[in-house]
């Protein structure tokens, strides 16, 4: 717990271009299946890498 606690204190929110892009850390995306298209993980949305919304 300690260590998450240190990686959530290492970039502030002006510095952090996840933050920034999509209104939460990196770390707090819930990744569900995979894309059948490309085998990434799909965050909570459905997104993948590839783009084609697994």
């Amino acid at each position: 717990m300690a260590e998450k606690k240190k990686k959530e204190e290492e970039l502030s929110e002006e510095d952090d271009d996840h933050f920034k892009l999509f209104g939460k850390r990196a770390w707090e995306v819930e990744y569900g299946e995979k894309c059948p298209t490309c085998g990434k993980r799909t965050d909570e949305f459905g997104f993948c890498a590839c783009g084609s919304a697994g």
